[in-house]
């Protein structure tokens, strides 16, 4: 690859003639050769050879290669400081592969570490996965890498990064990733008098000195499948629940339900030399069926004190996970999708609709999964049952008021348990409200494979998932468990990442996304780099600015109607109210007849709400202007 410093202009710049307006499609595309000599000139380098393969009025192709070679160079001459080894013939790859040059180099993400969580992909899955079946969702994983990421898995909603570092990924040679879902085997067995050591071991030894008792569980029956003459299997029907009578060992939560049961726990303790360890939850003031919150505060720390102490005895003795599972490592979780893609249902592959989701859909469309964090064995659990019984259950028991109090709400049902708490396991067994359902539903999408998000509304939580029509091929976000309000209230948790922000935005930035690489793919993509090219300049000579960002704002809009992470850029850089609707003019001036209404509509709402937020900027920054003026006098 040649890279020429801007002092390259000249020579460059005499393969566009002024004769090459002439040969241009169209006269109302005449400022492309002038725009493409603005941008170029602003971005200081560029790549000669691309730019020559390029058409002469071509001013956003010439401007997207020249933004991918200057963050290239930025990416391997770091990779050099660092003596980071890359091999050749990959780094060639990447160079010649429009897709893989533009993800790394062109996007939002840190270049450097998008590079080497691609490399380090391709060690452990192969070149054939990386640059061939699965290139797409490794693109994904690799864009996805160069954010900060969580050592931990989310506990509750998507887009949670508290916590989240950036990591470098490691290239070192190893072996190939062989793929192992860890297991977990509860402990059964009771230590002996003589080895009970700790208040733990107590509290366990008197749970299994109690008789077992008889309780009423809710199970689903489903009916049995039936198959044509074909052996397809033919649609089934929903579950229907019964309520059956099981007998079993009581609880930690039984024990918190009964004052009987408290005072015999009470004895127990003292009698095994413990007196202090004395609990006092009152009779079913929480029990496993209970839905009211409970408002005696005294009461509920007595409540959570023994939930701890259970819950704690639980994990200590190995009848709970000591902690929850660790996310998995990138790799780990590319290797999962692609196992699972590839499965074959045989007679029942058409009752499967599988896979759900292509993961061969263009790569920024499958960020969600590459950001998904929960852990194989939590994932596993989910597949299986669907791989098995053709069963996904995107809802769970709707439990009421007590489920604001996430202490009581736990307490209720402890008991020894294989998953963690922030398990979507967890979450089934325990139930809860909106919030509950949303992360429920929006989990088990992205387990089997389709991109998904818990959202907010005004009171409630939903979730939004992404989806592929069978007959137009059009990929579009579709709202479930919506409740107050459409997709104008609805915000997305994962964070649109696109205009290298990373905030919580409503679903027509994500729709951008999805109907832009619908409507023309390769233009999006440009658009996307043009986007990063704009930020990249952000904070610079603001009287040079202008013009430049009107220039690449034009060549983004012309790529792609749905440019909406340019349009920001653009609005951002605006010094005063007269720009700010300038930017929003030119955006309508510039799409309206482009694409649907609908979309357009949808589209403007977006610039609105991105122009709202950057008058208010503007109003808070005069604010703070006229207060340091009035203290200098």
């Amino acid at each position: 690859m040649v890279i020429a410093s801007s002092q390259g202009y000249s020579n460059a710049w005499k393969q566009f003639e002024p004769a090459s307006l002439r040969r241009m499609a169209s006269p109302a595309r005449a400022w492309n050769w002038i725009g493409a000599a603005v941008i170029l000139s602003s971005l200081g380098i560029f790549e000669c050879a691309a730019v020559a393969e390029r058409p002469s009025g071509d001013a956003a192709a010439a401007a997207v290669d020249a933004h991918v070679a200057a963050s290239r160079s930025a990416a391997i001459r770091e990779c050099n400081e660092q003596n980071i080894q890359l091999p050749p013939e990959f780094l060639a790859w990447v160079d010649g592969d429009r897709d893989a040059r533009r993800a790394i180099y062109g996007s939002w993400s840190d270049p450097l570490r998008s590079l080497l969580a691609l490399r380090a992909l391709e060690i452990d899955l192969g070149i054939g996965a990386v640059r061939g079946h699965s290139k797409q969702l490794a693109l994904a994983f690799a864009v996805q890498a160069g954010q900060p990421r969580r050592r931990k898995a989310s506990p509750w909603n998507d887009g949670d990064r508290e916590g989240a570092v950036a990591v470098m990924p490691d290239v070192s040679a190893r072996d190939p990733l062989v793929l192992r879902v860890p297991t977990w085997t509860p402990t059964e067995s009771v230590r002996p008098p003589s080895e009970r050591r700790s208040i733990h071991d107590e509290v366990i030894a008197f749970l299994d000195s109690l008789p077992e008792v008889e309780v009423e569980v809710h199970v689903d029956q489903w009916p049995p499948l039936e198959y044509d003459d074909k052996g397809i299997a033919k649609p089934r029907g929903g579950p229907t629940q019964e309520k059956k009578l099981v007998r079993r060992r009581p609880v930690g939560a039984d024990v918190i339900a009964s004052t009987k049961l408290q005072r015999a726990f009470n004895e127990w303790m003292a009698a095994h030399g413990h007196p202090g360890v004395q609990i006092d939850c009152g009779e079913r003031v929480v029990f496993w069926l209970s839905t009211d919150a409970v408002n005696d505060d005294a009461r509920r720390a007595s409540i959570r004190a023994a939930h701890e102490l259970f819950h704690d005895a639980y994990r200590a003795t190995g009848r709970l996970p000591a902690q929850r599972d660790p996310p998995p490592t990138p790799s780990e979780s590319m290797a999962w999708f692609i196992r699972n893609n590839a499965h074959e249902f045989g007679a029942q592959a058409a009752s499967r609709g599988w896979p759900l989701f292509p993961l061969d859909a263009p790569w920024p469309l499958l960020l969600m999964l590459a950001d998904d964090d929960q852990p194989l064995r939590e994932r596993e659990q989910v597949w299986a049952q669907f791989r098995e019984t053709g069963v996904a259950r995107f809802y769970g028991e709707y439990i009421g008021d007590i489920a604001q109090q996430f202490d009581m709400q736990s307490a209720r049902r402890v008991c020894p348990f294989p998953f963690s708490y922030g398990s979507i396991q967890m979450m089934w067994k325990d139930g809860g409200v909106c919030g509950t359902m949303g992360n429920i539903g929006a989990r088990t999408h992205r387990i089997l494979g389709e991109p998904a998000s818990t959202a907010g509304q005004p009171g409630h939580c939903a979730l939004v998932v992404l989806r592929r029509d069978g007959t137009t091929g059009r990929y579009s976000w579709v709202g479930e468990q919506y409740a107050t309000g459409g997709d104008e209230v609805t915000t997305v948790h994962s964070r649109w990442d696109m205009d290298g922000k990373g905030l919580m935005r409503k679903v027509a930035f994500h729709q951008s996304t999805a109907w832009g690489v619908s409507a023309d793919r390769e233009g999006w993509l440009d658009a996307m780099v043009l986007a990063s090219a704009m930020r990249a300049r952000s904070g610079r000579d603001a009287d040079a600015a202008t013009e430049v960002t009107t220039a690449l704002l034009k060549a983004a809009l012309d790529s792609s109607p749905y440019a909406l992470a340019a349009v920001g850029h653009a609005i951002d850089a605006a010094r005063d109210a007269d720009a700010v609707r300038t930017v929003e003019r030119d955006f309508a001036e510039q799409t309206k007849d482009r694409m649907p209404k609908a979309d357009w509509d949808c589209m403007q709402s977006a610039v609105r709400v991105l122009a709202e937020e950057r008058m208010q900027s503007l109003q808070t920054d005069d604010g703070r202007r006229l207060r340091a003026r009035g203290s200098d006098q």
